[in-house]
Formats: C-alpha cells, sequence, structure tokens
C-alpha cells in the first residue's frame, strides 16, 4: 500500500512531462506497480492479524521500518555518496512518508481494512489534479475519465463509512491527502537518484522517527508468539521492502497520474483478503465498486495495451535504465 507507500529509479526532467517511453518500458512499468500493489494490498490484512496477536502501533512501525532499513542499507552498498542538500530532499520525502503510515495505521486502529483502503483510494484523483497544477503531466480527459472512474467506484463501496469511526474515516482520508504529495513530490525529489538510495532514506526517517516512539511506549518488544514476530517480519519484507522499490521503479516509468490509477487494483486485493481472511462483508455496491477501478485502471492504460505487441521501443534495448 502506499502507506508504506509510498524504493527509486530515478526520476527524470521527461518525467515531469509525462513517460516518453513506449512498448516493453511501459509495460515493466505496469507490472512493478502492480507488484507494489499486491504487496500494499496484503499490508492491511498483515497489520489486522499482528494487531489481533498483541502488536501496537509503535513495536509494529518501529520493527518494519529497521528491518526494511537494513535491507535498503545492504543494496544501496557502492552507491555513489549524496551531498547534504539531497539527502535533506529524501530525508523530507521521508518525513512525509512517516506521517502517510502514522494515518493510515490509525486507521486501521479503528474500522475495517476494506473501508480504509475504499477511503484511501480517493487519491488518484489528487495526484492527477496535483501533477497537471505543478506541470508534471497533460490534464487530459482520459486521465481525468480514468480517475473519476476509480474515485467513484471507492465512493459506491463506503458505504460502511458510515457506520466506522469518525476518527477512522478521517485519518483515513487524511492518508489519502498525504499520499498523493508523496506521489507527487517523490517523482520530483527522487529525480536522478536510484531507487535503493531513495528508499533507504526514506526507511531511515521512518526508523528514526518510530525507534524512540516503541521504546518510550514500552512496545518494542513484541508479544513472544509465531504470529506476532511473523507477521511484524512479514511486514516489514513483503509490504515494504519489495512495494516501496517496485512503486517508485513503476513510477519512473509511467508517470504518477497513471500510476496512481494502476494503484486503486489496491482496494480490490485489500477487499478479497478482508473478506477470505478477516471475514470482512462486502455487498454488491463494493463488488460494483471494484468493477469502476478496473475500468479506470484500463481506460488509463489503453495505448499500452494497444502496443503489448509492437516492437521495443530504443528504451528497452540493452541500455535501457536498470532497475
Amino acid at each position: 500500500m502506499p502507506a508504506a507507500g509510498p524504493g527509486c529509479v530515478i526520476i527524470g526532467p521527461a518525467m515531469r512531462e509525462g513517460p516518453r517511453r513506449g512498448g516493453r518500458e511501459e509495460v515493466r512499468g505496469l507490472f512493478y506497480v502492480v507488484v507494489s500493489t499486491v504487496g500494499y494490498g496484503l499490508l492491511p490484512i498483515l497489520a489486522k492479524v499482528a494487531y489481533a496477536a498483541g502488536v501496537r502501533t509503535p513495536g509494529l512501525l518501529a520493527w518494519r521500518f529497521l528491518g526494511a532499513w537494513l535491507i535498503f542499507f545492504l543494496l544501496a552498498r557502492g552507491a555513489p555518496a549524496l551531498g547534504l542538500a539531497v539527502r535533506l530532499r529524501l530525508w523530507g520525502l521521508g518525513a512525509i512518508f512517516v506521517v502517510n503510515t502514522l494515518t493510515y495505521f490509525g486507521a486501521l486502529e479503528t474500522v475495517p481494512a476494506s473501508t480504509v483502503a475504499l477511503l484511501l483510494y480517493t487519491y488518484p484523483v489528487i495526484v492527477t489534479l496535483l501533477s497537471a497544477a505543478l506541470g508534471m503531466e497533460r490534464l487530459t480527459l482520459r486521465s481525468l475519465g480514468a480517475a473519476a472512474l476509480a474515485v467513484s467506484g471507492c465512493a459506491l463501496t463506503a458505504d460502511a463509512a458510515a457506520a466506522a469511526s469518525p476518527r477512522g474515516v478521517a485519518l483515513a482520508l487524511a492518508t489519502a491527502l498525504i499520499y498523493a504529495s508523496y506521489v507527487v513530490l517523490g517523482s520530483r525529489l527522487a529525480a536522478g537518484i536510484p531507487s535503493q538510495t531513495v528508499a533507504l532514506h526514506v526507511t531511515q526517517v521512518a526508523a528514526v522517527a518510530y525507534l524512540p516512539w516503541a521504546v518510550l511506549r514500552g512496545d518494542l518488544l513484541l508479544p513472544a508468539t509465531a504470529v506476532a514476530w511473523g507477521t511484524v517480519a512479514a511486514l516489514c519484507l513483503f509490504c515494504t521492502v519489495v512495494p516501496i522499490r517496485a512503486f517508485l521503479a513503476g513510477l519512473e516509468r509511467i508517470g504518477p497520474a497513471r500510476a496512481a490509477v494502476v494503484s486503486s487494483l489496491e482496494v480490490v486485493v485489500t477487499i478479497g483478503l478482508a473478506t477470505a481472511f478477516l471475514h470482512e462483508r462486502i455487498g454488491f455496491r463494493s463488488l460494483m465498486g471494484g468493477v469502476l477501478i478496473l475500468g479506470g485502471v484500463l481506460v488509463q492504460n489503453l495505448g499500452v495495451l494497444r502496443r503489448l505487441g509492437g516492437p521495443p521501443s530504443p528504451a528497452t534495448g540493452p541500455d535501457a535504465p536498470a532497475v
């Protein structure tokens, strides 16, 4: 999920006008964002399992980001040293990420995982508007239509939000706004920097923020059960390291507005898993909302789908940027 939203291959100047790569590079970008989406879709499920096992939010976030920081530190070994100004930019991006995760997990404490996922996905339209306002992507009718479909689908399935905790609902909506800012700023502040280096700085800030909090609250020592430690380890690897790395790698290839729409699949993943494993109910309106979200993804990526069988573009040859 985005909240852990928000790795990053480099976002170059061309990205600010929308990606100009074609064919296979765009397909690769879509693949990376889908991988990220599945990891983030699993996150609220594992978080609920961890809460049920007695894990509290400070300890969960401290161990999650401490582990992720160590993994990204190993991945970033040998990378060129960054200047202080660049590192301050990345730490600033990490600070946004910290606030994002705090509001997201706060919402999960009080409302169902499926409701949080639905409310969160008001963010694609925010990303589209912010990207256009900053001149990073053109505001096309297709982009607006795709974002509208995705957000309408979320609104249609959010009927359970009315009975949920008002505080949880407010935190989930705040997460949507913060994550949209993280997506847009990430495509600017991470320009020209390897993904593992960006992820290292983002998780570094998160670990530094959450570790003292867990110590002060007495939550650093998790319950001595396999479920508690196993879910936290899975959150670290499969819901943090993999999706952060994959999302920002995809962001570089397909742009923030399209990445936001594709990421709307996360809500489908979360609802499906919440229904299967947490026994959260999903009705006809939620099902129709999922159809609208998928429709938004298809509308946004019609051009890519038409080029799937075409010849590779120059950007996909041996000299293409590697993840």
